[in-house]
């Protein structure tokens, strides 16, 4: 693979379109502008046009797969055939970038089918966006994706720019603008904070191509505006309110790099390396070179363990040899391909090269209250053989990860520890965290929330705010070859894989009044220790109201060490009062609403 660096001058749009530009910004804005192309023999590219070519369905001209649906959103069943909008347009610009006539003609035929199921009427409420699938309209979802605005509008964009005269005829070229200018109206309408990372910097970067594209200066100035304001809120707290997220941080990056190849605007071109350079930081601090894993705590996270395909996105960017880890395989490569990488900063690649010989703590700062004072914080322990990682205060929707760690042994590469909260056995969103962590030792308390979901945050609440259940459990999970559960004494359980384990210390706890059952759970490769808080018939828990609730533990990762040399347990002690619970373990405390 070929790597160039260029400065964040002009971009030379005037070269022939049929190459696509290697553009690789380097850690410094004064640095010389060189270019170079891309040829055909692109592995990032190549891999995913062997991907979609198998998946093309020439009668609908689009993308055919089985739907993977993440429980929100549609209604469509998972793994029902489906024809999917954003991958379809990523495989328009990727047969763009290969480039022979017959790939010319099949992307022309895939935009056509696509731009005619944009809603395109103003007075609408999903004015400006595409649907997940051909198969399920807007007015059919369950919820429509305000994001397929900014996603499909990146397409068009990087088309527009880099194959225009591929499209045909002047009307082909109108009808993309129109569609471009219609997501980009949304975009601006929806208007979304620099909080938002993945989607601020990816509406960003679209209303600013779109401005320069359309020749509509407002719409450059508010997309150069909005990246700046992104910028603004990572110098504040030193990263992205999205906090280190494998899932986001890939988009983050790739957008970025997007922008460096369609914009031309000096200060948006700015603002893009420096968002892009924060997201290498948050990587190299937060990778662990042992177990070859991102670390915690996760904002999002998709998988238990980075991908195959977000390795495969990280080695093409670093040039470094990370190993995928054997359980985390994924049949669904995402569309970065047709995104040119851009090298990581070299200097930030020391922290993932060097292995870790000392035991160290990273504090960061995740989120900055009225008051200036830091209201979302995490702490990130790292040791040779493994990381561990919380956040202050959390949820347990399904892309959170508040508490998680791992670690190398003889057998596995990287076992993986997370903490969950579930109802009937899936991911529950109206659960939250508190947590206090020094180096190896957390300490947390659940509680309830209020005008939250089941799991997804937001998007299905019961209309009376009660849920039925027939079990809501607490699960520390460990999930790894090897890895089993144990009760050590009555009030005291590990969780162990090769020469290390958590221990798990819980507080006396209780739920509605009754007392929780702590257990150990062995399948094939995954142990946990679970706090039951109900297990029986269906009834209703009305979350409209907070959950009268006591639970809490702490946890510490460490060495086994024999069991006659084991300190005595010291059981974390909850003081309850109206409001909240105080919950205090050796030398940590932490508290959480009731």
């Amino acid at each position: 693979m070929r790597i160039a660096t260029v400065g964040i001058g002009s971009i030379g749009r005037l070269l022939p379109p049929v190459f696509a530009l290697v553009l690789l910004v380097s850690s410094s804005a004064a640095a010389d502008t060189t270019t170079d192309t891309l040829s055909d023999d692109r592995p990032w590219l190549s891999r995913l046009l062997d991907y979609y070519d198998q998946q093309f369905d020439p009668e609908a001209r689009l993308l055919k797969v089985p739907f993977s649906g993440t429980g929100y959103h549609s209604q469509v069943p998972s793994g029902t055939e489906v024809h999917p909008v954003r991958e379809s347009f990523y495989y328009a610009v990727a047969l763009f970038q290969r480039g022979n006539d017959q790939d010319i003609e099949r992307a022309k035929d895939i935009l056509r089918e696509l731009l005619v199921l944009q809603q395109t009427d103003p007075n609408s409420n999903n004015y400006g966006l595409w649907p997940w699938l051909k198969e399920e309209p807007l007015d059919q979802m369950d919820s429509v994706d305000l994001n397929w605005a900014d996603f499909c509008g990146s397409a068009i964009a990087q088309i527009l720019v880099q194959h225009r005269d591929r499209l045909g005829d002047d009307r082909s070229v109108t009808r993309m603008e129109s569609a471009l200018r219609h997501a980009a109206t949304a975009i601006r309408k929806r208007n979304v904070g620099p909080g938002y990372t993945n989607i601020a910097v990816l509406g960003g970067g679209v209303c600013a191509a779109a401005g320069e594209i359309l020749g509509d200066p407002e719409l450059l100035g508010y997309g150069r505006l909005r990246l700046e304001k992104v910028v603004k809120l990572t110098q504040t707290i030193n990263g992205f309110a999205e906090y280190n997220s494998p899932t986001y941080g890939k988009v983050v990056i790739g957008e970025c790099e997007r922008i460096l190849q369609i914009a031309t605007d000096p200060r948006v071109r700015k603002a893009a390396e420096s968002i892009r350079v924060e997201a290498w930081k948050i990587v190299t601090d937060s990778f662990h070179p042992t177990a070859q894993q991102w670390a915690g705590p996760h904002s999002r996270l998709s998988q238990r363990r980075l991908t195959d395909t977000l390795v495969l996105f990280l080695n093409d960017r670093t040039g470094l040899d990370i190993q995928p880890h054997p359980g985390e395989h994924s049949e669904r490569l995402r569309g970065y391909g047709i995104v040119t990488p851009i090298a990581c900063p070299e200097n930030l690649l020391t922290k993932i090269r060097q292995p870790i010989e000392q035991p160290k703590t990273l504090k960061r700062i995740f989120r900055v209250g009225d008051d200036g004072k830091p209201s979302i914080t995490g702490t990130t322990w790292m040791a040779p053989q493994g990381c561990l990682g919380s956040v202050n205060r959390s949820g347990f929707w399904i892309q959170r990860n508040p508490i998680s760690g791992y670690w190398r042994t003889a057998l596995d590469p990287a076992v993986a520890f997370r903490a969950r909260f579930l109802r009937d056995g899936q991911d529950f969103a109206s659960m939250g965290i508190r947590v206090s962590q020094r180096e190896n030792r957390i300490l947390f308390a659940v509680h309830s929330f209020q005008n939250r979901g089941d799991w997804h945050r937001t998007l299905d609440r019961p209309a009376d705010g009660k849920f039925e259940a027939i079990d809501f459990r607490l699960q520390l999970e460990l999930d790894g070859v090897g890895a089993k559960a144990i009760q050590l004494i009555p009030n005291q359980f590990a969780l162990q894989a090769g020469d290390h384990e958590v221990i798990v210390s819980p507080a006396i706890c209780s739920f509605q009044g009754q007392p929780v059952t702590w257990k150990v759970t062995n399948n094939r490769s995954r142990a946990s220790v679970e706090a039951v808080c109900y297990s029986g018939p269906k009834k209703k828990f009305d979350f409209d109201t907070p959950i009268d609730m006591q639970l809490a533990a702490a946890l510490t990762l460490r060495k086994i060490v024999p069991a006659e040399s084991d300190e005595p347990p010291v059981t974390p002690a909850i003081v309850a009062s109206p409001n909240r619970i105080d919950v205090r373990w050796k030398d940590m405390r932490t508290a959480a609403p009731r």
